[in-house]
Parts: C-alpha cells; sequence; structure tokens
C-alpha cells in the first residue's frame, strides 16, 4: 500500500521531523525530493519522501537517488502485517 502524497513545505517539514531548516534546505537538490507544486514563492514537497530521506540518514544508509526507490524502500521496511485466520 503506497502513502498518499502529504505536500508540505520545507520549513513546516523541518519543524515536523525536529530538524532546522538549514538542516533540510538541500535536500530537494542534492536528493531530488517530490515536488508537489508551488504556490506563489512556496515550493511543497512530498512529506513522506523527505522523512525517507530524514530516516535514510539517520541510520547511516545511502540516501537512493530517486523518490520513486525511496518509495519501494519506505514500503520493504514496513513491519509485516499478521493477521489471525480466526
Amino acid at each position: 500500500m503506497q502513502d498518499q502524497v502529504d505536500p508540505i513545505a520545507l520549513s513546516d517539514a523541518a519543524q515536523r521531523m525536529g530538524r532546522s531548516w538549514s538542516a533540510v534546505r538541500d535536500w530537494p537538490s542534492r536528493y531530488k525530493a517530490r515536488k508537489v507544486g508551488t504556490v506563489g514563492r512556496v515550493v511543497y514537497y512530498d512529506y513522506w519522501d523527505l522523512s525517507t530521506i530524514d530516516a535514510m540518514k539517520n541510520l547511516g544508509l545511502k540516501v537512493l537517488p530517486t523518490p520513486e526507490e525511496r518509495d519501494r524502500w519506505r514500503e520493504d521496511s514496513r513491519p509485516a502485517r499478521h493477521f489471525d485466520a480466526a
């Protein structure tokens, strides 16, 4: 199941992740973060992609080069769901 896109400005994403804006400001260009759109002068990115970049950096992993690869990594990294066949 793929996450829906969650549009967010970089400053808001940084705050939600508990990071400074200066820590995340280069991620869109450096890691080609998924851009959702622009309203006026504010650019919105997919929060799930930005948070995946953050997670990979925190885990000491090489950040995958495309949003699609990060989507697959995020999906593969989720714990398996077990259902009782009762």
